[in-house]
């Protein structure tokens, strides 16, 4: 398997040269209603009616914001200019990211996880939720790589977790991207929609500017989406910096590095900066404070990013 992987994963940058992927498609320009904010929630975050989470790959926040489409999206919307991810490699982060924990130290493809986590979590307390894996090939594939769309297991958090693996109903909230793209004009979307791009859209394995190209294309899809307009967020994220980059924050002194994270919310001043100090386990408590859940591990005693929506907030 670690052999075909490599195999595969050595092909990607010569597919991707070529347009790998098939970069999202901006959707065509139509008059539109006013965007509405999401009504006020508990501790300043606000009770939003969907969520939509893209965590991008191994790029620094200085790197990031280089990429003019992502400067562009930076100006758009608003940016955590203090945030850090909290470790490397990368799925520790993904899995900080949806239990509060790191749970693993390293990027292993079959081991199973036994911890809350927030895709069990939503479905227990009601709240609907959908993983959209660019690349996958069918609905609870739980395999570690596919190389036919680009896939690999490491960058899905919800596999490993043993209460969805054994769960034929909790599994099928893992899905190929295709069927959010498929409803999102329509608005019919889960309350909590995460998306994880493929290993060249992401920035793994592919030329950052390529995963940009996506970002600029896919971004403005859920920004026109009924779902978003009607009090709704997006949050954009790296999982981790470049390997040299070991800082954190929030008490720890050691992590995965300055990343850039991306707010796009109806009412929120394009190019707001919020300087203060945030790392996964923040967007983690930010969900789940939105959503009325219990937070997980370490986001119990994180700070939400609630200051991007405060009435005087601290720009950076």
């Amino acid at each position: 398997m670690r052999r075909a992987a490599g195999r595969a994963a050595a092909a990607v940058l010569a597919l991707c040269l070529a347009g790998c992927g098939g970069a999202a498609q901006a959707p065509p320009t139509r008059a539109l209603a006013v965007p509405r904010a999401a009504p006020p929630g508990p501790g300043g975050v606000p009770a939003f009616r969907h969520i939509f989470v893209v965590v991008m790959e191994n790029l620094g926040y200085r790197a990031a914001l280089r990429l003019p489409r992502v400067a562009a999206l930076a100006r758009r919307g608003a940016v955590a200019t203090r945030y850090f991810a909290v470790t490397h490699p990368s799925l520790p982060n993904y899995l900080a990211l949806t239990s509060g924990h790191r749970q693993v130290r390293n990027d292993c493809w079959f081991c199973v996880v036994h911890a809350s986590n927030l895709g069990a979590q939503a479905s227990a307390a009601g709240v609907s939720w959908g993983a959209y894996m660019e690349g996958l090939p069918h609905a609870c594939w739980l395999g570690a790589f596919w190389p036919f769309g680009l896939y690999v297991g490491k960058h899905d958090p919800f596999r490993y977790y043993a209460s969805v693996r054994d769960s034929a109903a909790l599994c099928a909230h893992i899905q190929p991207l295709r069927a959010l793209t498929a409803v999102l004009p329509g608005g019919a979307v889960p309350r909590l929609s995460w998306i994880t791009p493929n290993l060249c859209n992401d920035m793994h394995s592919c030329p950052a500017w390529i995963g940009s190209r996506w970002l600029a294309a896919f971004v403005p899809r859920i920004l026109a989406s009924p779902a978003w307009r009607r009090g709704g967020v997006l949050f954009v994220t790296w999982d981790e910096a470049a390997g040299a980059d070991q800082r954190g924050c929030c008490g720890r002194r050691r992590g995965g590095g300055h990343v850039l994270t991306l707010v796009f919310a109806p009412g929120l001043k394009p190019g707001l900066r919020i300087a203060e100090p945030y790392n996964h386990y923040s967007l983690l408590a930010t969900i789940e404070t939105a959503l009325g859940l219990r937070r997980l591990g370490r986001a119990a005693g994180a700070r939400t990013l609630a200051a991007f929506w405060s009435t005087a907030p601290r720009a950076g």
